[in-house]
């Protein structure tokens, strides 16, 4: 019986083995798949012709996010290839075992042969079964001989199990040396690329050195709108939060938002872009250096993100509109509330959206405004009450 199930694991080995390896390989071209695609929808995302400071630094500031993006997927393509190696090697130091007990079994088949044949030369089957005095002596050499023929059987069953398995193993090892050829041939593009644009994103720097107290001064008054913004950001979100305060007091918070807090904590990291179509990061969280300037820094209190032309804002999660407010020069900023977490979504054109409206995951908020040189570019920020959030760390990019 344990020759048997053995034989049954070494037939299912080789489904098991090939299995595991095609996973990876599915799950790795899968990840690099939805990488290329982003990347393809990214070049799409055109930089200004203009030369004034503002189109200039809007310009690095998308082949910086661009590069950002080629790295991330020039990165994933070396883990795959690594990924690829390891398994390999695996499979090879496999290969090397199943050789050595292939040959094992092969001698262990042809002993017993041998062993078998030097009995039925001194004695047919039939004389030694006979050749006993006694009917139950008779039955133990006919069960010995029947046993005996069917080792025989299971030996050779196992010796043809083990060249199969082993010939399995083969085909893995070549196919995944094709997996990394072809993951060589697209790390060799993807560097190119990154090269180019590494290039032009050199350019740009030293084009921005030759106008440094300009741009100083570019970087300053684009601070005091970001800073102006976040202060009128503060004033709404504070009036929503006592708003709330007054219409519950007397009362416990109300379960729906205790519901609505924890689903959205438990979608952290997987929250949909607050964009629609192809995008960029154009402006990361926190203090950030302008791309090749150390002396030159941003300070960001969310993200911004530039999208193609006709780009509309989308809602992160289900939630209630808590405010709609004017930014100044047509410019519409929507504040949704999702319980304790609060989204907001700055440099709309326009909004349909009312206070006190309902929506649902990935709902239109509004048309993303495109500004004189052209880009639509989304403010978003994440707040908790009056806690500021990085929205990097919740949303799926």
């Amino acid at each position: 019986m344990k020759k048997k199930f053995v034989i049954i694991l070494l037939a299912l080995a080789p489904a098991l083995v090939q299995g595991q390896t095609n996973s990876v390989i599915e799950r790795m071209r899968r990840e690099r798949a939805q990488m290329e695609e982003q990347i393809a929808r990214q070049e799409k995302i055109l930089t200004s012709t203009e030369s004034d400071i503002t189109s200039q630094v809007k310009n690095l500031n998308v082949v910086t996010a661009k590069l950002k993006e080629r790295t991330k997927i020039l990165d994933n393509t070396r883990n795959e290839i690594r990924s690829l190696d390891r398994e390999s090697s695996r499979l090879e130091k496999e290969i090397k075992q199943l050789e050595k007990e292939h040959e094992q079994c092969k001698e262990r088949y042809a002993d017993a042969c041998r062993f078998y044949q030097h009995q039925n030369a001194n004695n047919n089957q039939l004389t030694f079964i006979l050749a006993t005095e006694s009917f139950r002596e008779m039955s133990r050499r006919a069960r010995y001989v029947s046993e005996y023929s069917g080792s025989l059987r299971e030996m050779a069953d196992e010796i043809s199990q083990k060249k199969d398995t082993l010939e399995d193993r083969k085909a893995q090892v070549e196919m995944l040396k094709n997996e990394k050829v072809e993951l060589q041939k697209i790390q060799q593009k993807n560097e190119e690329e990154a090269r180019k644009e590494e290039k032009q994103q050199k350019s740009l720097v030293n084009q921005l050195k030759n106008k440094r107290t300009n741009l100083k001064k570019e970087i300053a008054a684009q601070q005091k709108k970001m800073n102006d913004l976040s202060k009128e950001i503060e004033r709404q979100i504070q009036l929503a939060i006592k708003e709330e305060q007054q219409k519950n007091k007397g009362k416990q918070q109300p379960q729906e938002d205790v519901k609505l807090s924890g689903s959205f904590e438990s979608n952290k990291g997987k929250l949909p872009m607050p964009i629609t179509g192809a995008y960029l990061v154009v402006g990361e969280y926190g203090v950030q250096n302008v791309a090749g300037m150390k002396d030159v820094k941003q300070n960001n209190l969310g993200i911004d993100i530039q999208g193609q032309e006709g780009a509309q804002a989308r809602a992160v999660f289900d939630g209630t509109v808590s405010s709609i407010f004017q930014q100044g020069k047509g410019q519409i900023g929507v504040l949704i509330r999702h319980g304790s977490y609060i989204s907001v979504y700055c440099n709309l054109s326009e909004t349909r959206l009312k206070k006190g409206d309902k929506v649902k995951t990935s709902d239109i908020v509004g048309n993303v405004q495109t500004s004189e040189d052209g880009t639509p570019i989304l403010h978003f920020q994440l707040h908790k009450e009056s806690t500021r959030l990085n929205p990097s760390d919740w949303l799926r990019r």
